[in-house]
């Protein structure tokens, strides 16, 4: 014999069905109300950005800046054969395509805020978030602009520097282009130094002239 099932129990079965109904036909009103928007509404774009496209921009434009900065105060011979001009330049380029990634990125962020904006998002947060992007990108770019100037003074003062050290390095002479008698190379540092050494390599000349009368230009005659 079936168990009969009490009333109250019945009628809270019946409700249960009809709320679950209920909710049923909300989902689907629901879901046609959101396909019947996206044919009223225009489909909008997404606007990402391809990070690897911006990274290969950077190291780019890093590397045309670096090599035309370098190329204008130093000669090619400085830079192909300086190992430190050489990793200097490596150096800088990385550092000029950091501050120019950082700069893109930042002007990304401030688009996608902005589009935000003008799709309805007026909470304050985001117009604090706004100026502070905007400060931040206006910092990368004062960074970028000292860094060329320093840039700028550094070459400059890498030939300079090569300059220096040109004229400090010793100066080989072989005796037998002065002398008849070969002798073994020396090494003249300064134009006085390379004075002396003419002198005792021209004997004649120091015996029958006064040696304050002795010039760089006799010296040559003397020479030849």
């Amino acid at each position: 014999m079936a168990r009969k099932v009490p009333e109250d129990k019945k009628r809270e079965i019946e409700l249960r069905d009809e709320l679950e109904r209920m909710l049923q036909d909300g989902i689907d009103d629901l879901q046609l109300n959101i396909d019947s928007a996206r044919d009223i509404l225009p489909a909008r774009e997404g606007n990402f950005m391809d990070y690897e496209k911006v990274k290969t921009y950077a190291d780019t434009k890093a590397e045309n800046i670096v090599s035309s900065i370098s190329e204008f105060y130093l000669s090619t011979e400085i830079i192909n054969e300086i190992p430190y001009v050489k990793q200097k330049s490596v150096v800088d380029k990385i550092t000029v395509s950091n501050l120019l990634f950082q700069m893109k990125t930042a002007e990304h962020a401030i688009i996608k805020l902005l589009e935000e904006i003008d799709n309805g998002n007026l909470h304050p947060r985001t117009f604090e978030v706004l100026a502070s992007l905007q400060r931040s990108k206006m910092e990368i770019v004062k960074h970028l602009a000292q860094f060329m100037v320093i840039m700028e003074n550094n070459y400059k003062s890498l030939k300079e520097d090569y300059r220096v050290k040109k004229a400090d390095e010793p100066l080989l002479i072989d005796s037998s282009e002065v002398d008849d008698n070969p002798r073994a190379a020396h090494q003249v540092r300064g134009t006085k130094q390379m004075i002396e050494m003419l002198r005792d390599a021209i004997p004649e000349k120091r015996a029958t002239s006064n040696p304050n009368d002795i010039t760089i230009e006799n010296l040559g005659e003397d020479v030849e």
